[in-house]
């Protein structure tokens, strides 16, 4: 048996090399993840919107208290969402858990220390209620929102809140059938008329934040992405939409349906409902996929909540549930605060903002995503490698941070295709297929080609090992590496640093090119490169400095849930990772640095990298991996790559064989989607020595030779240039 097992391997791994050649001699990269269709969206104008008072925008909005949404202190009107009879069900509800966190204690994430209410914080929640449910006069979220206007509150109370008129609401509603926009690739997408006409076709809650002008968008889209062509005036900015409950999942937005089946499967139960948010829908009972993208049979609608051009909005202390897109969708909105939000069970994203500005999500909790917990897809060009201040003058900034979130047991922790400028700091990413994946694979809608100015520092990522292609607990849209922490398909300009990187069983970080003949359709606004080289795109002055690699943080103690859905880890024992940091070394990449970081025993010595660390430390050359970052260096030249034939077949091939629902039965010829071995286990070392040995026969076979020979004829041309 382990004599066949180590030779399926080797051939696995040769398969995989062999196919990969053939197309990536055609440099006809397809994406490496699947973007969702938008319609042609613009960056908001960065200032504030003072036609309203306080004006809207300009900066990420201040939280108003809950306090004073009881006794009405402060701008705008408060409406009151409840359960029962005067808030009778949400006033119990709310005595329920605020008995539950007396005596039990309660995690806000999984990750923290349980905390626990005063006696007097309880009584002072409660008497906060009572005065609520005095006030209430909606059971319906979208009703409430409807009524309210520019610096208006919705404060919902404890219940689980369905929203049954939105739910009878028809999908493609021949209303609005003649609404769609050109997406600007030939097809066709909702426009932003079309939401605010038919707000509940997609949308289970939808808050609209501007009036529909008379002026139509432009057609087709402009190519310039800054500034909004068809702005309407504020009719819903700065709205506040909150729970008033003890914890987010005191309050849920559901847009699921078809429980029954999924509670059924005891198995499933078990791995769910400890974490508040409860089975996810659809599923049938012994079947681990249900009927993820079929609407009819487990979905009500795409979005749980939507949140369109909306500047100034606060979102805090709910959790929304189960869709066929997104849990909370911001779209073209200056100035956003998302706190004490959880987002569980949608088949694309927890949350996705889009072309939005000054943004924070904080203290947030996401799982169950078929693609990323959470999404800051084309976030604005306020980074490093903006050229045109005229629109961003306080440029460089950080336009969107996400902090302090639990980002888990998903196929990936946090994506956003052409996310400029995003800063991703103190959180706890763990448990998915693949955690931190920023990309510049273009799609339709996505401006802001290549990403720039992403900042990654004090994270803990690890245990990243879930098996979401094999018997999943839902459908993977995305196909990455099972294993990685981190994986940067073309990112610029960018820095990991100060992160804990361990447990991640196929590589810590990866970084890997994307040629132009990769992207799909032309990318809007596109944005300067930060590669000096003309023929290179993507993935320059990328800086990977002091992390600390296959090692835990002094006392640290991991997640509750970091074995949700069975994810395999090593925390009871060795931390390292498969591979600390890994490199295509893409022909005419450069720039790029991996500096001061320590390895499993606090040393430099003890990391593992491809190509491999250099024993001479502070310096480029040939064959190991760069630590150089300055051009004027005088060995700065030898950490620019000239091409690795064997990781770019394996990067290839692996893109070209994953369609949503494979498993690594249906792609023999990747590695990806079979969970690596355990690091430092016997059978690790015997892959390694299987993969290593293919890899040499690849090298030395003609298809091996030809890739080769077309790699270095790239660094060749380039130089040339």
């Amino acid at each position: 048996m382990r004599i066949l097992g180590r030779r399926w391997r080797r051939q696995t791994v040769r398969r995989a090399l062999l196919v990969g050649a053939v197309v990536l001699a055609a440099l006809a990269l397809p994406a490496l993840a699947l973007a969702h269709l938008e319609r042609p969206s613009y960056w908001p104008d960065p200032r504030p919107d003072k036609s309203v008072k306080p004006a809207a925008g300009g900066e990420v909005p201040d939280a108003r208290s809950l306090e004073s949404a009881a006794t009405g202190r402060g701008p705008g009107q408060v409406r009151v969402v409840c359960e029962g009879r005067n808030g009778s069900r949400s006033l119990d509800l709310l005595r329920s858990s605020i008995r539950s966190a007396r005596n039990n204690g309660f995690r806000l994430r999984p990750s923290q220390e349980k905390t626990s209410l005063s006696r007097r914080q309880a009584d002072d929640l409660m008497q906060t209620n009572r005065r609520l449910a005095r006030q209430c006069d909606y059971k319906l979220i979208q009703q409430a929102v409807f009524d309210s206007g520019n610096d208006d509150r919705v404060v919902v109370m404890p219940g689980h809140y369905r929203e049954g008129p939105s739910r009878r609401e028809p999908t493609n509603d021949p209303r609005c059938a003649d609404m769609t926009q050109d997406n600007g690739s030939g097809g066709e997408a909702p426009s932003y008329r079309y939401q605010v006409t038919c707000p509940n076709d997609q949308n289970l809650i939808y808050i609209q934040g501007r009036k529909v002008p008379k002026k139509p968008p432009p057609e087709p889209p402009r190519e310039e992405r800054e500034g909004i062509p068809d702005l309407g005036r504020c009719v819903r900015c700065n709205l506040q939409l909150e729970g008033s409950g003890v914890k987010p999942t005191d309050v849920v937005m559901d847009a699921g349906k078809n429980y029954a089946g999924a509670r059924s499967r005891s198995s499933f139960r078990r791995k769910s409902s400890s974490d508040g948010g409860g089975s996810r829908p659809g599923a049938k009972p012994g079947v681990a996929n249900g009927c993820d993208f079929e609407p009819e049979c487990a979905y009500a609608k795409d979005v749980v909540l939507r949140v369109d051009r909306a500047d100034g909005f606060v979102g805090r202390n709910f959790l929304t549930k189960s869709s066929t897109e997104h849990g909370v969708y911001i779209e073209e909105t200056d100035g956003y605060l998302l706190n004490k939000t959880k987002f569980f069970w949608s088949a694309e994203y927890g949350n996705l903002t889009f072309t939005s500005d000054h943004g924070v999500y904080k203290n947030c909790d996401s799982y169950g995503a078929g693609d990323a917990a959470v999404y800051p897809g084309a976030a604005p060009e306020t980074g490093e490698d903006v050229e045109d201040k005229s629109f961003y003058p306080d440029a460089p900034r950080f336009n969107t941070v996400v902090k302090k979130c639990d980002l888990r047991s998903s196929a990936l922790a946090y994506s956003g295709s052409q996310g400029n400028a995003v800063r991703i700091t103190r959180n706890e990413i763990y448990a998915n297929t693949a955690g931190i994946v920023s990309d510049s694979i273009s799609a339709s809608g996505h401006p802001g080609y290549p990403p720039d100015s992403i900042s990654v520092d004090h994270n803990n990522i690890y245990s990243n090992n879930l098996d979401s292609y094999n018997d999943p607990p839902f459908v993977n849209t995305v196909g990455l590496p099972i294993g990685v922490g981190m994986f940067w398909p073309g990112v610029n300009s960018s820095t990991v640093k100060k992160n804990y990187i361990f447990d991640n069983w196929r590589r810590g970080t990866m970084l890997a090119g994307v040629p132009d003949a990769a992207t799909r359709g032309s990318p809007e606004d596109p944005s300067p490169s930060a590669c000096r080289n003309p023929a290179a795109q993507t993935s320059c002055d990328d800086e990977y400095r002091d992390n600390f690699m296959g090692q835990a943080p002094r006392g640290f103690k991991p997640s509750v849930a970091v074995g949700k859905f069975d994810n395999p880890s090593s925390l009871g024992g060795g931390k390292r990772n498969g591979v600390d940091f890994w490199w295509d070394e893409f022909p005419t990449n450069e720039g790029n640095c991996w500096h001061d970081n320590e390895g499993p025993n606090g040393k430099r010595s003890s990391l593992t990298a491809d190509p491999s660390i250099n024993p001479v430390p502070g310096i480029n050359a040939p064959g190991f991996l760069p630590e150089v970052c300055n051009p004027d260096d005088p060995t700065y030249a030898a950490g620019i790559g000239t091409g690795d034939a064997v990781k770019e077949a394996e990067l290839v091939n692996c893109a070209v064989t994953y369609e949503p629902g494979n498993t690594a039965a249906d792609n023999p010829v990747c590695p990806w989607f079979r969970t690596p071995p355990e690091p430092g286990s016997a059978e690790a070392a015997r892959e390694q020595d299987a993969s290593a040995r293919a890899a040499r026969d690849f090298e030395r076979s003609d298809e091996g030779v030809r890739l080769r020979d077309r790699l270095h004829s790239l660094s060749t041309v380039a130089e040339r240039r």
